[in-house]
């Protein structure tokens, strides 16, 4: 009896740390180390020149955990050597790198600045002579306890946000060696660790990881624990909620009191906090995509539409997977019933062929951004009536560029100079009876910011915004913004991920890591529906 006992607590502790860690490599293909080590190559070196300063590791390095003749082939005496490195670290030193994973929870590893190419092609020369000729390091690359401690020199790495910080300067041999070592060491101890466990050796862990896994488990809180809880509604509480709904999330919108979740042919309901979500509203009468949503002070939900039509309809605007749709803007009061229906594929020509940003005002004003349009916004009435363009000679919007109401009641869209300078991004503040911009204010954010995207009040800031180098706040008349949330802190990629911003000034992101395949729609389209999705709420109060 106590041998079974002791069974399945040992298969209970494993169990834990394979959803963690491992459950992924069950999935993947046996690879030739060869093979596996060209597949890391390139991805240690492939890292693009814009601002995608992350570089996924943990499939990566799953991979390298089941396969356990990884380094059991010796080939020539460099790869002995190689492996005598691995093996000379201590039981201790193969505990900190397992642990340096088991708390990272993005799986990813981010960098304060991207590889030159000239790195990326050293790199790949001093990978091969590292594990050919045996050329390791001299020394070590610097462990730090926060990102403030790296002062521009050597290498460093933060290991609560997996950060790699690379100095200003092109990196040394000796760095990128640095570098290698330290990727190679942790998959080595990942691999180690793995072994320990598929061998029922939990007990032989040392009371460090016990105790790290203990914590881990304490911090596991109920969806009712977080819903009783009044931090909920504090605009400086942070939360990771995994997503335990069914929906195929595509969009995700801030309502006044709730979280908006939009799929194919429906909109779900989300309590601030929650776990799950509830059918909100289905009605459509055909396959129909909500590409954009917002709900305004009284209460009411404008939902910017793609509706499939038959084909040849005179009032289809685009074509997606084969099939013809057209646009529509339907307006709902707070309970789902719909109030009003507006057809906006006459207005084709006028704003564009599918709204990506919408916000209302506290007039009624409704202000769409569509795609394919020379027009900054097309405004509308509380009727549905187009009203006029809001357009301008100097300035240009992208086409997925933010478009918010400000704490002052006004509309704010995303502004950037063409050209040369097109990446001075600003904000400004719209005029809809004249039909252009009034108060502007640009370079706001650092050059070479990509792209501005969420403007919204945040909590104890005139403004919030999303950009590809993080989450900024910004007060008028402040002649930059404050970077609160740079990228390679974020809980999740930071490309690819869903988000929006609360009324509290949070800054809620969604990421799916599983997806499943499902039915088909539309000319034989399969849906590729999100199995595993997290909420990440993170604050934007200024310390």
């Amino acid at each position: 009896m106590k041998r079974r006992v002791k069974q399945e607590q040992q298969l209970s502790g494993q169990k834990c740390l394979d959803q963690k860690l491992f459950k992924m490599a069950n999935r993947e293909e046996m690879m030739l180390p060869d093979s596996l080590q060209n597949k890391i190559d390139d991805i240690l070196v492939g890292l693009p020149k814009r601002r995608k300063y992350r570089m996924t590791w943990k499939k990566a390095v799953l991979l390298a955990a089941v396969l356990t003749v990884m380094f059991s082939i010796t080939v020539t005496a460099a790869v002995s050597a190689l492996q005598q490195r691995m093996e000379a670290m201590n039981e201790k030193e193969m505990e900190e790198y397992f642990l340096q994973i088991y708390r990272n929870a993005i799986g990813v590893d981010n960098y304060n600045r991207p590889y030159t190419d000239s790195e990326k092609e050293r790199m790949a020369e001093l990978r091969r002579s590292y594990e050919e000729a045996g050329t390791f390091p001299r020394g070590a690359l610097t462990m730090i306890s926060e990102p403030e401690d790296y002062r521009g020199k050597g290498v460093a790495f933060y290991g609560n946000t997996a950060t790699f910080f690379f100095p200003e300067k092109e990196m040394s041999d000796e760095e990128l060696l640095q570098i290698i070592d330290f990727m190679q060491k942790r998959d080595y101890s990942l691999q180690a660790m793995n072994e320990k466990l598929t061998a029922d050796e939990i007990d032989n862990l040392t009371e460090s990881v016990k105790k790290e896994m203990e914590e881990e488990k304490e911090k596991e809180v109920t969806e009712e624990d977080v819903l009783r809880s009044e931090a909920v509604r504090d605009p400086a509480q942070e939360l990771t909620i995994p997503y335990t709904g069914t929906l195929e999330v595509r969009t995700m919108a801030a309502g006044s009191d709730c979280i908006f979740l939009t799929g194919w042919n429906a909109v779900h309901k989300m309590e601030i906090g929650g776990s799950d979500s509830e059918l909100f509203f289905d009605d459509f009468e055909t396959e129909t995509d909500i590409t954009a949503l917002y709900q305004d002070k009284k209460g009411d939900i404008y939902m910017a539409l793609m509706e499939r039509v038959p084909d040849g309809d005179e009032n289809a605007v685009a074509t997606i997977a084969g099939e013809s749709y057209r646009m529509g803007l339907w307006i709902l009061n707070g309970e789902g019933e719909v109030r009003k229906k507006i057809d906006l594929s006459p207005y084709r020509e006028k704003i564009g062929s599918r709204v990506s940003r919408m916000v209302v005002d506290d007039r009624g004003y409704i202000y769409i951004r569509a795609m394919f349009s020379d027009r900054l916004l097309s405004v509308f009435d509380q009727d549905g009536n187009y009203v006029r363009a809001v357009t301008s000679d100097r300035y240009r919007s992208h086409d997925a560029g933010g478009l918010g109401v400000g704490k002052d009641g006004k509309v704010y869209t995303q502004i950037q100079l063409p050209g040369v300078e097109e990446n001075r991004m600003g904000i400004a503040s719209v005029d809809p009876e004249k039909g252009c911009l009034k108060e502007i204010y640009e370079g706001i954010v650092p050059e070479g910011t990509i792209m501005l995207d969420i403007i919204a009040p945040g909590s104890d800031t005139d403004f919030v915004f999303w950009g590809y180098d993080g989450i900024f706040t910004w007060n008028l008349g402040d002649e930059s913004a404050v970077n609160v949330l740079p990228a390679y802190e974020a809980p999740c990629p930071w490309e690819g991920c869903l988000y929006c911003a609360l009324p509290d000034g949070r800054i809620v992101f969604g990421y799916s890591t599983d997806y499943r395949t499902e039915g088909e729609g539309a000319a034989g389209r399969v849906y590729r529906v999100p199995e595993k999705t997290c909420f990440y709420y993170r604050s934007t109060v200024r310390e």
